[in-house]
Order: C-alpha cells, then structure tokens, then sequence
C-alpha cells in the first residue's frame, strides 16, 4: 500500500459508513478543486485533489477498503494510538465546519427559501452536526463552539412544544454547568434569558435570569440589550390563571 491514511485524509473516523466517506469527499473536492485555485496554489490543490480521490476510490469500495483496513492495520494502530487525541479533533472539526456551513446557509433569509422549507432545512442539518460533535466528540477542542451554535439551533427553530422547551431548558443548564467562564457564557446567558421570554413564556424566569445576566456582566457587550429586555419583560402584564388568579407566565 502506499502507506498513506486515507480516513485522515477523508477526515472521517475509520468506522465511518458510506454515506459519511461519500459527504466527506463531495465537501473536500469541491475545497480542493484545482479549478478553484490560482495559479500558484494549482500544483498543491492539484496534489491534495489527487489524494482525496485516490482515498475516495478505495474506501468507496467495500472490498479494497477491508484489503486496506487489513494491511494497513499493524501501521495505523500505532499512529493513532500516539495521536488519538489529535485525530477525535481533526474528525470533530469536520463536522464543526459542516454545522457552521449549514448555519451560515440558515442565515440568508428570504420568502422563498422559507416557504420551500430551506431555512429550517439548514438549521436541522446544522444541529445534526454539532449534535454529532457532542455526542462523539465530547472532549475534542471543539465542542464548547459546536455546544453554542447548537444551542443558536435550537432558539431559531420554530418548535414549541412540552419537550422541546424542557430538553432546551436542559441545554442551556448543562451548557452554563460545563463553561461557566467560557468565551460564549455570556452570549449563552443573555440567549437563556430570551429563551425565557419568547419561547417559554416564562416572565418571572426572565426577569430573574437578566437580572443575575446584569450583575454578572454591568458593562458586557450586551448589558444594554440585557437592560432593554428587562424592561420589557417587566411591562408585560401578568396573565390570569384558571382559578382567575393573576400569575406571572
């Protein structure tokens, strides 16, 4: 064989399936491409094109792919017990950037992509990678980004339901638990509090989480913001309850 490692190449786990070594290499020839590359980028765009493809044509193909995985494996074995921790972050960045294209994609709003379901359709593909960088990837370097942009997922869907509200409610407690002084903590709060007043209908949560938000960050990026909600929060009258009581909602 050529002694070269065609999963990392791919940037897939070695027990990638067919559909993941396919999306893999559909992604990456499209980075690579010689034609999308000038002149004095062609010959190393034109190398890592050729690689993909010799990757490609082997792990595509169910019996080279076990010749490979056989004959390779004694070599491999060592490589990845030297460096697994590098490569579970070479994988979890793959997905991370898929989720980060597809969020992207969710942001260029327009009538038609919402009524063909586009939007939405982007944000369920960007949650279904980061949710993959968490659930497979949980101590890679990427997995307090890939926990925010999967939490931004879940505040832009248009979901409302019981469990929905109560397994984001979870998100953001577990997110605020594992990075209480990470570079999102703050923005993950003040989403909380939001989350609070649009999407819980909760006005006594909110209230309480923009006042714990202004205490800890006075002079934040987002104090005004956090100050604005508050007052609005504060002026929404309180709904009556089935017993014809008043209580905040």
């Amino acid at each position: 064989m050529t002694g070269k490692d065609y999963y990392k190449i791919l940037q897939v786990h070695p027990e990638a399936g067919e559909e993941v070594i396919k999306r893999a290499y559909k992604v990456l020839a499209i980075r690579y491409h010689p034609d999308k590359h000038k002149s004095d980028r062609g010959k190393w765009a034109a190398e890592k094109f050729k690689d993909l493809s010799e990757a490609y044509r082997v792990l595509s193909d169910p019996v080279k792919r076990r010749e490979y995985d056989r004959r390779d494996h004694s070599e491999q074995s060592a490589e990845k017990s030297g460096s697994s921790g590098a490569r579970a972050d070479e994988e979890a960045y793959f997905y991370y950037r898929m989720g980060l294209d597809h969020y992207k994609k969710s942001q260029k709003i327009s009538g038609w992509r919402i009524l063909q379901g586009r939007v939405e359709s982007d944000l369920k593909k960007a949650r279904d990678d980061f949710n993959t960088v968490l659930s497979e990837y949980p101590n890679s370097k990427y997995s307090e980004d890939a926990h925010f942009y999967y939490i931004r997922t879940l505040m832009e869907s248009h979901e409302y339901g019981t469990d929905f509200l109560k397994d984001t409610e979870e998100e953001f407690n577990r997110f605020i638990e594992e990075y209480p002084r990470g570079s999102w903590a703050g923005e993950v709060r003040l989403l909380q509090a939001r989350f609070f007043l649009f999407k819980k209908r909760d006005r006594v949560g909110v209230i309480e989480k923009l006042n714990d938000f202004i205490s800890l960050y006075p002079d934040g990026d987002h104090a005004e913001e956090a100050k604005i909600l508050l007052k609005h929060a504060r002026g929404l009258r309180k709904k009556p309850s089935s017993q014809g009581e008043e209580k905040d909602g």
